[in-house]
């Protein structure tokens, strides 16, 4: 009896834990979306109180012309509180002197609201995409006159040369002539998105780094400022990715001049998308495909609302046949020229084709360019690209139908020859041991072919548009991540089910063993407790970061980042008003670090005056955009002597953790020197 109520005893234990994290979860997403009664009286006692509201009105998509995602919101907040607001008109450009206001900005303030972060593109008349921005070289940029010193500061080219313009109509229409005297312009996105459609201009290149930042801009009212974000909260989480839809193509087809029975037609239909498994491009997972192709597809079809279906192929030559006898409208096509049947239509490239060159550890392969591969045998994927080139560079190349076939046929010293995404899916298990000898660009593009021009005239230009618009960076990576979760919580979930089952039999056993004997407790030590934190910040300290930069490596998950901070003048403080000022500096830093910090990172104090913060799933755009925030936030120290921030991502498993340390630590040096000069 004693022994049941032991096990009873611990299950309720059990529940009673979990049901305590659930209701503060709950409780904690309450508290960012529900007003108190105190926020309830404030809007009662001021229904009849009119407030004025600065908004920009000619952002495509955003707010124009009185519609868009912002003026959704704001009226949407208005029925539901019938509070009043007069709506202020700018234009881009514009000084906002509301202090309530959607605006845009280059840095986001403690009390703005971030709606929407734009980023500047490469256009021209070609429908073209460049992978990096080296890539972009003798041509003559035409750039507003009011951007010229941004642009000037990220795209540092001498081989670049830059024309200004004073209006953005006087930029469209030199891009315009048949004989032009620039060749390509750049512009924020989303500001000018309706000329840039009208005008039959390509987007070319996603500088990600120049961005513009739409916010609601609160003031002074705390009451007003707590209604407008937690409605803002609850809004975005229920109907904004519907409202941004809705406008960015409704914004498409205006300007595209699609009627409406053709948006009809278009909507009615049910596309096929046809493939062939190849981790982590398709990849099917308990009849639910995942992969980076099926990120960029599902985003589109949620986008556009058009329903699309996949099919499954053992090989590319029966995806084809099927695709000829127009059973499938599109696939991805890695694969070598094909025939057929009908006309196509290629899209834009969604991915940065990189091919690497692998072998086992333990060989010494010299391969200093793709010539080095000319009369050597490599193994690659039949039918792809990557075939067809090695083959045309003269390597004696052996083909496999699948990535499995191909691993199991190789031995420790063939070349193999994959793209770096399928590298770097399995790196970490059935290539292991296997290293980098060499990488190079295909010369050929990845992209998704789409049959019978006439028929799915809409589709190849909507989706064309759509991949060049978009940061595919981000849907590549969250499909990369979704695909290795799940390969992650399949094994995760076959191994607590046998732990569960074992730790049953178990506990049955030891509560019939265990009857008379005192029970030893579980709680770890103090000391083992205290090894990982920093007495002085309470931060994790330089043992945890030893302890985990194997666990990091072998991570699948990306982008990874590593930041350095380094606080300015800590010696100075120290020699000249005693270290008591300097351990407060330090200690000012760390509540900074905490009070900024994001989801999925580590912020660990390395020594002295330098902080090491470890950060997962967040592109370069967002490192900047945080990076820029410490900065900010660290000129308040006392003394005002600040930090110097250094940072280094990492993107595939080439790059490891000590390298992209050190690599952070030299840019923060070099930030540093200049800082000084």
């Amino acid at each position: 009896m004693k022994n049941k109520k032991w096990l009873i005893t611990i299950i309720v234990a059990i529940v009673v834990v979990l049901s305590g994290i659930l209701v503060l979860v709950l409780k904690n997403q309450d508290n960012e979306t529900t007003l108190t009664i105190l926020e309830k009286r404030w809007i009662e006692n001021n229904k009849n109180t009119v407030i004025d509201f600065g908004i920009l009105n000619d952002v495509s998509i955003l707010n124009y012309e009185g519609e868009g995602v912002f003026f959704d919101f704001l009226q949407s907040l208005e029925q539901t509180t019938e509070l009043e607001f007069n709506k202020v008109s700018y234009s881009y450009g514009d000084e906002i002197e509301n202090d309530y206001a959607f605006k845009v900005t280059k840095e986001i303030g403690k009390k703005d609201i971030l709606v929407y972060s734009d980023n500047y593109v490469v256009l021209s008349k070609n429908n073209l995409k460049y992978n990096k921005l080296s890539d972009i070289n003798n041509l003559t940029l035409g750039v507003l006159e009011t951007n010229i010193e941004e642009v000037n500061n990220y795209i540092n080219n001498s081989e670049l040369l830059f024309k200004s313009f004073e209006t953005i109509d006087s930029l469209i229409e030199e891009i315009d002539k048949e004989e032009s005297s620039i060749d390509a312009i750049v512009l924020p996105k989303l500001v000018f998105l309706n000329k840039e459609l009208e005008n039959k201009l390509y987007i070319n290149y996603n500088i990600i780094e120049m961005q513009d930042n739409y916010v609601i801009s609160l003031g002074s009212i705390d009451k007003l400022n707590d209604i407008i974000t937690k409605y803002y909260n609850k809004w975005k989480k229920e109907e904004y990715d519907t409202s941004y839809s809705k406008y960015f193509t409704s914004t498409y087809f205006a300007t595209n001049e699609v009627d409406e029975q053709s948006k009809a037609k278009f909507r009615s239909k049910r596309y096929v998308y046809g493939f062939v498994s190849n981790p982590p491009f398709d990849k099917p997972i308990d009849n639910k495909l995942l992969g980076t192709n099926s990120s960029i597809i599902s985003s589109f079809s949620q986008l556009s609302n058009v329903e699309i279906i996949y099919k499954e192929y053992s090989s590319f030559s029966k995806m084809l046949e099927d695709f000829n006898a127009n059973k499938i409208d599109f696939y991805f096509d890695m694969y070598q020229p094909s025939e057929y049947k009908m006309d196509v239509y290629k899209t834009v490239s969604a991915y940065d084709e990189q091919i690497v060159v692998i072998t086992g550890i333990s060989n010494n392969n010299i391969i200093n360019s793709t010539s080095s591969l000319k009369g050597k045998k490599v193994s690659t994927l039949n039918y792809t690209k990557t075939f067809e080139f090695l083959k045309k560079i003269g390597a004696n190349v052996q083909g496999f139908n699948t990535i499995d076939e191909l691993i199991k046929g190789s031995r420790e010293e063939t070349l193999i020859a994959i793209d770096q995404l399928t590298y770097n899916y399995y790196s970490k298990d059935e290539l292991k041991n296997h290293k980098v000898d060499y990488q190079f660009s295909l010369d050929t593009e990845y992209n998704y072919v789409i049959r019978d021009i006439k028929e799915n005239e809409i589709l190849m230009n909507f989706l064309d548009f759509y991949l060049a618009f978009t940061n595919e960076k981000t849907l590549i990576n969250t499909g990369y991540y979704n695909t290795v979760r799940r390969n992650v919580n399949l094994d995760l979930l076959k191994n607590t089910l046998i732990l569960i089952g074992t730790i049953t039999i178990i506990g049955i056993g030891y509560a019939f063993i265990k009857k008379n004997k005192d029970k030893k407790s579980n709680t770890m030590k103090k000391e083992d407790k205290l090894r990982y934190v920093d007495m002085l910040t309470s931060l994790k300290n330089r043992n945890y970061l030893n302890d985990n930069i194997e666990i990091w490596d072998e991570s699948e998950i990306y982008p990874q980042t590593i930041i350095i901070v380094d606080l300015n003048n800590i010696a100075y403080i120290n020699d000249n008003y005693g270290h008591q000022e300097g351990d407060n500096i330090i200690k000012e830093a760390a509540n900074i670090l905490i009070t900024d910090q994001m989801e999925n990172s580590d912020i660990i104090r390395t020594n002295g005056n330098e902080f090491l913060i470890y950060l997962v799933e967040y592109d370069e755009k967002q490192i900047v955009s945080y990076i820029r925030k410490l900065n900010k936030d660290f000129k308040e120290l006392s003394y005002g002597f600040g930090a110097a921030i250094g940072y280094s991502m990492i993107t595939d498993a080439i790059k490891t953790i000590d390298d992209a340390i050190n690599e952070a630590t030299l840019d923060m040096r070099n930030n540093k020197e200049e800082l000084n000069n």
